[in-house]
């Protein structure tokens, strides 16, 4: 939901960018997160930061929270997230779930086998052993993948049966939905978590 009133646009700024500054210790957190906090109070106080169109200005040329989040981190020298083979597996997973999914259903009855419930939560807990990803990211991921299981209950609800090649099709287009929803999730979020930004706070 967006937000509809400037106060909830800059508690929402707020809590997006004290979730990119988790990283740091917590004074050096709480130190970005009072100065761009006064910063916006200052703004505000002026005659031209009083609509929430004014105040999205103020928020856009302040930055986005993840450009802030790794300039902050290139500050206080908080090595950048890395990727490794664990969030590697995850996002092959992910990308790769509607096929495993379906696979074991094309070498075994569809109703002997429930891969659809193994598979999402196989990767959601994949994702949980990942260090890269912030908490957000992977509750926000864990839902999506979860989306699979909710795909096949809404397919039971409309009276679905598998009669071949051509339900299995249909099948797969379904599930690209949480899955690839899910993949492109968390790999803009591990390309703005990785990123290293050379801007600088103190200049806006």
């Amino acid at each position: 939901m967006k937000p509809t009133t400037p106060e909830a646009l800059v508690r929402r700024y707020l809590r997006q960018l004290r979730a990119e500054l988790a990283p740091l210790p917590t004074d050096r957190r709480r130190e970005v997160l009072d100065q761009i906090a006064e910063h916006i109070a200052v703004r505000r106080s002026e005659p031209d930061g009083q609509s929430l169109a004014e105040v999205r200005a103020i928020l856009d040329r302040l930055g986005d929270p993840a450009t802030l989040g790794a300039d902050a981190r290139e500050r206080f020298g908080v090595p950048p997230r890395r990727r490794g083979p664990v969030e590697t597996l995850v996002l092959v997973c992910a990308a790769a779930g509607p096929f495993l999914v379906l696979g074991p259903a094309v070498l075994l009855p569809f109703g002997s086998v429930r891969p659809w419930h193994v598979v999402p939560v196989a990767v959601a807990a994949l994702l949980w052993l990942s260090r890269f990803w912030l908490v957000r990211d992977k509750l926000v991921g864990t839902a999506l993948l979860l989306g699979c299981a909710a795909v096949f209950v809404l397919l039971d609800l409309l009276g679905f049966q598998d009669t071949g090649l051509g339900s299995l099709a249909l099948l797969l287009v379904a599930l690209f939905v949480p899955f690839g929803a899910a993949t492109c999730y968390l790999a803009i979020r591990m390309s703005r978590l990785g990123a290293t930004v050379p801007a600088r706070l103190g200049t806006q």
